[in-house]
């Protein structure tokens, strides 16, 4: 290119900024000016041409479709929220009418199981959490393993934790035989440590490292203070 076409591209890009910053400046300018504003039109990418109104239109659109897909997402998880109030309310009810530890066990269980939409669901407690009618036997975490020394820090913060263990975690609190993606483990504790309620899932995406936990953490608390009614802690 010769030095008067390079300095004509230049005269005519900085005319070009001028013209775009104008029009930025002064987006009504084209509204007193119909003759023009109906002639302008943008190359589509198909090839074709579109005029500008009908661009403007297209990207409304787009955003208008975005907003809805975000306004039927917040509705899905507040209805998600509210069914699961509802199933806590239930949940608390029955936890208040059943009196025998037990049935509170297999209540829990069936219930969690149903709300979560889990697959497996179990109780695990600490060796010196004891009870008169032996309604924990089987469910005592076995103290030579070495479990305790991995389920101990979540004890002790008290917060559920998600995602997925080590393998060795999820045979002594699902059993060896129990094939677990994902879990959610919620400490049981009142005046002192209880043990877990375990959550687990074939699926690795059910209970991620990144899902809220506050409805968990709340089924902690309401199934601890209920057990520990029943239990006798030693």
């Amino acid at each position: 290119m010769s030095d008067v076409g390079a300095e004509q591209a230049r005269d005519d890009a900085a005319e070009e900024a001028r013209v775009i910053r104008f029009l930025q400046k002064n987006p009504e300018i084209l509204m007193a000016y119909p003759e023009i504003f109906s002639t302008l039109a943008i190359p589509h990418q198909t090839g074709g041409a579109t005029s500008l109104v009908e661009r403007q239109l297209k990207l409304l659109r787009e955003e208008n479709q975005k907003l809805k897909a975000k306004i039927d997402e917040l509705v899905g998880i507040a209805r998600e929220n509210e069914e699961l109030n509802q199933r806590f309310h239930r949940l608390a009810l029955e936890l208040m009418s059943t009196d025998a530890l037990h049935d509170v066990l297999a209540m829990v269980q069936d219930q969690v199981q149903t709300f979560f939409y889990t697959d497996f669901v179990c109780f695990r407690f600490l060796p010196g959490v004891g009870n008169a009618g032996k309604a924990l036997d089987g469910l005592y975490l076995d103290d030579h393993s070495g479990i305790l020394d991995s389920v101990k820090p979540w004890l002790d913060a008290r917060k559920p934790v998600c995602g997925r263990q080590d393998e060795k975690i999820i045979r002594e609190l699902f059993g060896p035989d129990i094939r677990i993606g994902s879990s959610a483990l919620i400490p049981l504790y009142h005046a002192r440590p209880l043990g877990l309620l375990c959550l687990g899932s074939v699926s690795a995406d059910r209970f991620g490292l990144a899902m809220g936990t506050i409805f968990l953490q709340q089924l902690g608390e309401l199934v601890s203070h209920r057990l520990h009614s029943l239990m006798q802690v030693e």
